[in-house]
């Protein structure tokens, strides 16, 4: 009985409040692309609300900016709460110049479970980048860096059609020669990435399972990738494990500012 109680006051009250940064190396092919050292930092499933405040978020992204990225991005599943949406990407828009190559945004399943139009009108009188369906270049060079981000399939009978025609349409017109970080807030889209060419895939919609034990999830494996990183082919996946909660505990499992830098692979 203490035990569990020790555990349940850790996971509760500590554990899921305390955001852990993780860095991860990401190999790209070539000399003098102009892209080694460039740093990305991930965040994903905020879920304002409840359990995940303005001053929360606010800290969440101080932190985020002390880390040195270049771009920060947010895989969805940030604007969960009708009351704190607006504000949410007004306070978001105040750290896009602590980010030399921009704040980029993809939409997740709970950004449509709210009043998406105003959810959107806010994000549209800010500087962050929305990618729906679409690509930007980010950095010219030797070779190009582009971000490209997938919006949500909505339809459950329809998503394996949605997500391919998405994914088609978020990396069309990159150039062949370009590196491509593909946003996408479901992991299915690790595999649509990797078979398309993208040299990154960040991903989230799972929270890693908010259970583990030594970065092994303990929850039923509902979704081919759970947590953590994936080599795909060619390419690497990455399921985020979540900065919010579906339900106040974490276990094993810690909310994460995952930070991802470009490497060049030298012969």
């Amino acid at each position: 009985p203490l035990a569990a109680a020790a555990a349940a006051v850790y996971g509760g009250v500590d554990e899921r409040v305390h955001q852990v940064v993780r860095e991860h190396p990401v190999p790209i092919a070539g000399q003098a692309t102009g892209l080694d050292g460039f740093r990305i930092a991930q965040l994903s499933d905020v879920h304002l609300g409840l359990f995940f405040s303005l001053p929360m978020l606010r800290e969440l992204l101080e932190q985020a900016a002390g880390l040195g990225a270049d771009a920060l991005v947010i895989t969805g599943d940030l604007f969960d709460d009708d009351a704190l949406n607006v504000g949410a990407a007004q306070l978001v828009n105040s750290y896009v110049g602590r980010f030399p190559r921009g704040i980029w945004f993809c939409y997740g399943n709970h950004e449509y479970f709210r009043n998406i139009a105003r959810t959107n009108a806010a994000l549209a009188a800010t500087q962050i980048h929305v990618l729906a369906d679409a690509n930007a270049l980010v950095q010219a060079g030797g070779r190009p860096l582009y971000f490209a981000g997938v919006d949500y399939p909505r339809s459950r009978k329809d998503f394996d059609a949605l997500a391919e025609q998405g994914t088609a349409q978020a990396l069309q017109g990159i150039p062949t020669n370009a590196v491509t970080v593909l946003l996408a807030h479901h992991p299915d889209f690790i595999d649509l990435g990797a078979a398309k060419g993208a040299a990154l895939v960040l991903t989230g919609h799972t929270h890693g399972g908010q259970l583990g034990l030594f970065g092994v999830p303990l929850v039923p494996p509902v979704f081919k990738y759970m947590r953590g990183l994936y080599r795909v082919g060619a390419a690497l996946g990455y399921v985020h494990s979540g900065n919010g909660s579906w339900f106040p505990y974490r276990l094993g499992c810690p909310p994460e500012i995952a930070c991802f830098t470009l490497r060049e692979e030298r012969a």
